[in-house]
């Protein structure tokens, strides 16, 4: 089992590396495609959001913040630092539903933070966050990516 991983694992980095970024790095990601995300994330959560977040699409910042105590990450897609969201800048496409829906999730995060809303441990703060994300690619046509089984599992503490 460990070695399919490790295997999976190096065929995945393989292959990011051959992937060419959707924008360049480093690239900022306006407030005219965040307010309308934060504003459906408010009506969807009950939870105000004041202030946005910056929010930038970097593979490198993303990769330096993983691991840092605080951060919050969808898959390693996307991460939530107080004050602002990551998104891997291979992946981001202004144009993409499953894209934005990454964002959702961060911007649940960013909510969660401006609400001082405490949960039992920082794995619980995932349901909100996955539900949401699945819910916002539903209400717009898409698949969800997660399945409740899954979501249950990443957000149990432990």
């Amino acid at each position: 089992m460990k070695t399919h991983f490790l295997v999976l694992w190096i065929v995945g980095i393989l292959f990011c590396q051959h992937l060419h970024a959707a924008v360049p790095e480093g690239t900022p990601i306006p407030a005219s495609i965040m307010v309308p995300l934060a504003r459906w994330v408010e009506q969807a959560s009950n939870m105000k959001i004041h202030a946005l977040p910056m929010v930038v699409a970097s593979g490198f910042k993303l990769k330096t913040s993983l691991g840092l105590q605080g951060v919050q990450q969808a898959r390693s897609v996307a991460a939530y630092l107080p004050g602002q969201i990551i998104i891997n800048n291979i992946i981001w496409d202004p144009d993409s539903v499953r894209a934005h829906s990454y964002l959702v999730h961060e911007m649940v995060h960013h909510a969660q933070t401006l609400n001082a809303k405490r949960y039992a441990c920082n794995d619980a703060k995932e349901r909100d966050a996955y539900m949401l994300q699945n819910r916002w690619l539903v209400e717009r046509g898409e698949d969800p990516i997660y399945d409740q089984d899954w979501i249950d599992e990443v957000s149990v503490c432990h």
